[in-house]
């Protein structure tokens, strides 16, 4: 007798997440994903921060890279500098015609003569010491020599996050195979080693998928973020001209089973999943997800009260309502000590009351087929009795 059997990716992909960080994860972990380092601290993406995030106990310390122009992978929250540098003091003629500072116009010498300030102000320039701008061969070898000295109370787990790799091909650069080559570098190479490259470029991770991973013989978790689909954090280009990137196909549950075929987690913004009065508004694609195997991240959760939903009254009780209410697998936030403290003393879900949604907003309903080919067909197991 014959049978043909296909590999049950959810397995697959639930053993991934028992393995990839610190000691063996639960399904239900939470985990704690340190924005920049430890941001909220001591500002965001430098080196000091990222160590202090380190000593936090973070579960995943988070790096947004770009690249300059003379080719070399910088660790930096944004493709320019203007807000949260020094630059216009420093160079103040190098502005393009839209006022920006843009990191690909700007050599490795002249990026390291930057002191780092912090856009929300919540660090005075007179109070705040020096912090540079580092490489990200630089943060992975902090990063590195601290996993070595701490290797027997834990294991580091970085997320790199590829900022707008549409703004580097329209410009002639290709960011991501020198971030591959940089994490080859440290050993970051396979399924089971603590790394995830992160990317709102949906087009750019089936490159990495497809492409790039294959021939450098390596094998990392991918992590798809989500945003509006006014954003420019993914862009395409159609009749000459740059558009923002149209994310609703993932909503369907064949557009959620492509893209769980390929991507380790999927990162929404707050606002997706619950709207002002509290109302749940994707239950049913995180379950679906959850089926799949597939992890659901938030961002942003933060302590200013500007950025919080209106119904929650702190930062505790909105990280208690995305991990426990909402039922979401990490949090991205500036303030991953406080998180971690909120989770280790053993948190008990809130008790507000919600209102129950609809599994995905209506505009978002349609059916896809994979459309972008993010998966291959599972294998196939010829078993004979």
């Amino acid at each position: 007798m014959k049978y043909s059997v296909t590999l049950n990716k959810r397995c697959f992909s639930l053993l991934l997440l028992l393995s990839f960080c610190f000691t063996p994860l639960s399904a239900a972990a939470k985990l704690v994903i340190a924005q920049g380092g430890a941001s909220g601290y001591l500002m965001g993406h430098n080196l000091p921060s990222l160590a202090l995030a380190v000593a936090m106990d973070a579960d995943i310390i988070k790096l947004d890279v770009v690249m300059t122009g003379d080719n070399e992978v910088i660790v930096f929250g944004s493709p320019t500098l203007g807000r949260a540098s020094n630059v216009t003091e420093i160079f103040p003629d190098r502005a393009r015609e839209d006022a920006q500072y843009y990191v690909l116009d700007f050599t490795l010498d002249e990026i390291r003569q930057l002191t780092l300030q912090d856009p929300a102000g919540r660090f005075p320039a007179e109070l705040s010491p020096r912090l540079t701008i580092p490489t990200l061969d630089e943060a992975l070898a902090l990063l590195g020599a601290l996993d070595r000295s701490l290797a027997k109370l834990k294991k580091i787990c970085i997320a790199v996050e590829i900022k707008q790799p549409w703004l580097h091909r329209k410009e002639g650069k290709d960011i991501s195979k020198p971030v591959l080559s940089i994490l080859q570098k440290y050993n970051y190479t396979g399924q089971t080693d603590n790394v995830f490259i992160l990317s709102y470029d949906t087009v750019e991770l089936k490159r990495i998928s497809r492409k790039l991973l294959p021939e450098m013989q390596m094998s990392i978790k991918l992590v798809q973020l989500v945003e509006s689909n006014e954003g420019q954090e993914s862009m395409t280009e159609e009749w000459g001209e740059w558009v923002s990137y149209n994310y609703d196909w993932m909503f369907s549950k064949s557009g959620l089973r492509s893209l769980g075929g390929t991507v380790a987690a999927i990162g929404l913004p707050k606002y997706m999943l619950a709207d002002s009065r509290g109302k749940l508004l994707l239950e049913s694609f995180i379950e679906n997800a959850h089926q799949l195997g597939t992890m659901i991240f938030t961002y942003p959760v933060q302590k200013d009260e500007k950025t919080r939903l209106p119904f929650i009254s702190s930062f505790e009780e909105e990280l208690g309502f995305f991990y426990f209410t909402v039922g979401v697998d990490g949090v991205m936030t500036d303030f991953c000590g406080d998180a971690v403290k909120y989770l280790k003393k053993g948190p008990t879900p809130p008790t507000i009351q919600m209102q129950q949604g609809q599994s995905v907003p209506p505009s978002i309903e349609m059916v896809l087929d994979d459309p972008l080919q993010l998966t291959s067909p599972a294998p196939v197991l010829e078993i004979k009795e």
